[in-house]
């Protein structure tokens, strides 16, 4: 079996150039990482943008991308702590199960697209199949048995890659261009799960296109649309004395009657725009429709001043509004002709 590198993984696609990270301390190491990072879209940071993330939001993200915010550190939570000193041990145990392969350690290597440099990938593990010579992408993974029962299990039972985590590996063969792969993973079972994942070229090409357009927000400092996530955390709670009725179902009705009534008042002033209501002129016996300059438009042009005194001597203990007569006249103009 012929011995294989990284460099002739990048050699046989011809898709994307290796950075690696030659610090001498691992700090350092990490700290370079994080930093070339966040010069582009990483395969962790797709489920983000794909909205499959429960801890994150592209405007998180967005704010982390443009210097904003700074990432969490969260090196020293258990779960971060407990992935990273059995992704040593899982990628040997992988290596014991598949003689076929050759496996390489990804660690203190990004890969970045030619075609969309943009695109970044740090892999797990690079896998060589000398059968078929073709290469394929190892992702290792650490989950609780609560998360192992839910999010990698079906409702029918049947082992699954998550969602969110079927993002990231779209996103890596996107950049490589490798067509298959393994999630090998500790999901809180008696031994490690394996889940073969293949190449869908109708994700790939989504994953790019949601890249770009992220990347988009990006470079023209532009901030994404924000989710119901976001709007949760900034207001996580109601406001002190401010009673919360989201749940009330008077609250309910009572915005609905309104979201009614409001469209009831729009639909009526809409007809009379196109229908005018027909006034009826108490001096000339005759209709119109409309008041041009300071004239009635009817058959006979009385001019304002003139109607409204002979109204005054009509109804001599009331100062009758104009608008108020044409829209009795208008009622008076109904009855007649129904």
């Amino acid at each position: 079996m012929k011995r294989v590198t990284v460099d002739m993984a990048a050699q046989a696609t011809g898709l994307f150039d290796v950075h690696r990270f030659r610090q001498h301390t691992k700090k350092e190491r990490e700290s370079a990482w994080h930093a070339f990072r966040a010069l582009g879209v990483g395969g962790s940071d797709m489920s983000t943008i794909l909205g499959l993330n429960p801890y994150s939001t592209p405007y998180e993200l967005w704010l982390e991308k443009t210097g904003r915010q700074q990432p969490e550190d969260i090196s020293g939570k258990w779960a971060i702590v407990k992935g990273n000193a059995l992704e040593v041990e899982l990628r040997r145990r992988f290596r014991a199960l598949h003689p076929e392969y050759q496996v390489i350690d990804g660690t203190d290597i990004s890969l970045v697209s030619k075609t969309y440099p943009l695109m970044h990938a740090s892999l797990d593990g690079f896998i060589y199949d000398e059968a078929s010579d073709s290469w394929g992408i190892l992702e290792i993974k650490t989950a609780n048995a609560n998360r192992g029962r839910t999010d990698w299990h079906d409702d029918a039972g049947e082992l699954i890659a998550p969602a969110y985590y079927v993002a990231q590996v779209t996103h890596y063969m996107a950049v490589t261009g490798f067509r298959w792969g393994y999630f090998y993973a500790d999901i809180g079972e008696a031994e490690p799960v394996e889940v073969r994942f293949e190449r869908d070229e109708d994700d790939v090409s989504a994953v790019i296109h949601a890249a770009e357009d992220f990347w988009g927000f990006v470079t023209r400092d532009e901030m994404p649309a924000l989710t119901g996530a976001d709007v949760a955390k900034a207001y996580p709670e109601p406001s002190e004395g401010i009673e919360d009725m989201s749940d009330s179902t008077d609250l309910r009705e009572l915005m609905a009657d309104y979201q009614q009534t409001t469209t009831d008042l729009r639909e009526t002033q809409q007809l009379l725009k196109r229908n005018p209501l027909p006034r009826w002129c108490r001096v000339c016996g005759q209709r119109f429709e409309y008041t041009m300059g300071d004239h009635i438009s009817c058959n006979s042009e009385f001019s304002i001043a003139e109607t409204m005194d002979t109204l005054k001597s009509m109804f001599p203990t009331e100062q009758p509004n104009f608008e108020t007569i044409a829209i009795e006249a208008a009622h008076e103009d109904g009855e007649q002709n129904g």
